[in-house]
C-alpha cells in the first residue's frame, strides 16, 4: 500500500515536470513567434514609410512631364537605405507614352541585362499623387532579421524538445530503477517475513521440550518394563499405556501445529474463523505462559477472514508472546474480538506494565525492542511489531496501541472482510 501511494506520487510529480517543460515550450514558441510577426509588420510600415516618403515631395512631377528632383530622390533613396529591413531600392518614373524607366540607381541601365535585377520579383509600390500613378518604389527586402528570429524559434524549439525527450528518459529509467528496487524490496520483505516466522517457530521448539519431554520418558520406561513382564495382561497393560503417551504426545504436536505454521505456503489465502486463528496461536506459545491468565470474549456469527493462516497465527501470536514474556509469567491477557462497519476488530490487552509515552511513536520501527516494557517488549531481531504492520497494511487493515505506565498495554486490531463472497470464491 504504501508503496502503491509513493508510486502515485512519483507519477504525478512527473506529470506536473512534464506540464511545466510543455508549458515552458509553448511560451517560448509564442513570444518567438510573437517576435517574427512584429518584425514582418515592421518591416510592412517600414516599406509604406519609404512609399510616402517619396510620394509627398512631388520629386517625379507629373507623369506627362520627363523631369525629375534628382538630387531629392537620391538623398531621399540614401535615408531609405539605412533602414535594416530595405537591403536595396530601385525607383522608376511613368513618363506619359514612353512607360516605366528606372531613374534610381543611374547606372541600373548601364549594367548588363544578365546583372540587372529583375524587378517583376521584387516589392513594389506604387508612387502616386490622388489617383495619378507617377512612379513605382521597387524594394529589394533586408530578410536577415526575420530569418535570425526564426532560426532562433527553431534551435529553441529543439532545444526544449530535446531537453524534453532528456527528462522523459531520465524520469522513465527511474521509474524502471524504482520499480525494480520496489519489486526487490517486496520478495526482501516476504522472506523477512518468512524468516520471522522460523525464528518464532525455533524460539517455539525450544521452549516445548517440557511439553513433550515426560511422555517420551514415559514411553522408555515403560518400554523398559515389558522386558521384564511375563504375563499377557500385564504386557497388554504396559502396551496399553505406551499407546496413551503416544497419543498424547501427537496430540500436543497437533494441538501446536508448529509444522503447519513453518511450512505454510504464502500463495495459499484461505477463508479463516479469526476466533479459531487466536486459539491456535494462544495454543502455539504456551510454554511461556506461566501462571497467566487468558480469558476470552470472542464474539459469535464472525464473518470469514480471506487471508494467509500462516500470516495471520504469526501476527496474533507474535503478540501473545511479547505480553506474556513482558507480564514475566503473571497477569492477565484479555482477548476480544468483534464486528463493526464491515470490519473485524481485535483486541489484545494485558496487564502489564504499560509502555512510556516517548516509546510509543516507535513501536512499528524495524529493529526496536524493550524487552519486559509490555506486551509490546519484543525479544530476538526486534522485527516482530514492524512484521505485524507489514501484515496488517498488506489487508488494508490498521493497528493501533494504546498504552499507560503501570496500565497495561492494548493493541487493536482492524481488519475488513470481503463485501462479496461469491466473488472472491470465483477468483480463487
Amino acid at each position: 500500500m504504501v508503496d502503491k501511494v509513493k508510486r502515485l506520487g512519483m507519477n504525478r510529480k512527473n506529470t506536473c515536470l512534464y506540464g511545466l517543460t510543455a508549458l515552458i515550450l509553448i511560451l517560448g514558441l509564442a513570444v518567438l513567434l510573437y517576435l517574427e510577426r512584429r518584425v514582418v509588420s515592421d518591416r510592412r510600415v517600414a516599406f509604406e514609410n519609404a512609399r510616402d516618403l517619396l510620394g509627398r515631395e512631388r520629386i517625379l512631377k507629373t507623369n506627362d512631364d520627363i523631369r525629375i528632383s534628382f538630387s531629392t530622390i537620391e538623398s531621399l533613396a540614401s535615408s531609405i537605405l539605412k533602414n535594416p529591413f530595405i537591403k536595396d531600392i530601385f525607383i522608376t518614373k511613368v513618363v506619359a507614352g514612353r512607360g516605366e524607366h528606372v531613374i534610381i540607381p543611374f547606372y541600373y541601365y548601364l549594367l548588363p541585362e544578365n546583372r540587372r535585377p529583375n524587378l517583376a520579383r521584387l516589392i513594389r509600390e506604387p508612387l502616386s499623387e490622388g489617383d495619378e500613378i507617377l512612379g513605382y518604389l521597387y524594394i529589394i527586402p533586408n530578410n536577415n532579421i526575420i530569418l535570425s528570429v526564426r532560426a532562433v524559434a527553431v534551435t529553441f524549439a529543439l532545444f526544449l524538445l530535446l531537453t524534453l525527450v532528456s527528462l522523459f528518459s531520465r524520469v522513465h529509467a527511474q521509474e524502471r530503477v524504482i520499480t525494480a528496487t520496489t519489486i526487490e524490496l517486496e520478495e526482501k520483505r516476504r522472506e523477512m517475513i518468512r524468516l520471522e516466522r522460523l525464528a518464532l517457530a525455533g524460539q517455539v521448539s525450544a521452549n516445548i521440550l517440557h511439553d513433550i519431554k515426560k511422555p517420551v520418558l514415559n514411553i522408555k520406561q515403560e518400554s523398559q518394563e515389558l522386558e521384564n513382564l511375563t504375563s499377557p495382561e500385564e504386557v497388554r497393560a504396559i502396551a496399553l499405556g505406551i499407546r496413551e503417551q503416544v497419543d498424547l504426545f501427537f496430540g500436543i504436536l497437533h494441538d501446536l501445529g508448529l509444522e503447519r505454521f513453518v511450512k505454510a505456503s504464502e500463495g495459499g489465502e484461505e477463508f479463516l474463523s479469526v476466533n479459531d486463528i487466536l486459539e491456535r496461536s494462544c495454543r502455539l506459545v504456551r510454554y511461556e505462559r506461566g501462571s497467566v491468565e487468558v480469558k476470552y470474549d470472542l464474539a459469535k456469527n464472525l464473518p470469514l477472514l480471506f487471508a494467509h493462516p500462516s500470516k495471520m497465527i504469526q501476527l496474533f501470536s507474535n503478540i501473545i508472546l511479547n505480553a506474556y514474556q513482558a507480564m514475566g509469567g503473571k497477569g492477565e491477557i484479555f482477548l476480544r474480538t468483534g464486528q463493526e462497519a464491515g470490519a473485524i476488530q481485535i483486541e489484545i490487552k494485558d496487564t502489564g506494565p504499560g509502555i512510556p509515552p516517548d516509546m510509543l511513536p516507535r513501536l512499528f520501527t524495524p529493529f526496536f525492542t524493550m524487552r519486559g516494557a509490555s506486551a509490546l517488549g519484543e525479544e530476538g531481531t526486534g522485527l516482530g511489531l514492524y512484521i505485524s504492520k507489514n501484515i496488517v497494511d498488506d489487508m488494508k487493515g490498521e493497528i493501533r496501541v494504546e498504552s499507560a505506565v503501570g496500565k497495561g498495554t492494548k493493541l487493536l486490531i482492524t481488519l475488513p472482510v470481503p463485501d462479496k463472497l461469491e466473488a472472491i470464491l470465483g477468483k480463487s
